[in-house]
């Protein structure tokens, strides 16, 4: 449980500095950047659409370890 959780946090973690580079790739003026901040986006959205959910990864779990 606990690995799945921490998985769950360093994936957030990792969309998170994403999202960031994203941002400042957005706010520099270079013109060759526009390839990079579209592969970072499928990136972000790739990670978004086969994240597993909290209800799934307790649905998972053993019924006495919920108590």
């Amino acid at each position: 449980m606990n690995e799945l959780l921490e998985a769950k946090l360093t994936i957030s973690k990792i969309k998170t500095q994403l999202l960031d580079l994203a941002g400042e790739l957005v706010a520099d003026d270079l013109k060759d950047k526009a390839y990079a901040i579209h592969r970072i986006l499928r990136v972000v959205e790739h990670i978004e659409e086969h994240d597993v959910g909290i209800k799934e990864i307790i649905a998972e779990l053993p019924k006495s370890s919920l108590s």
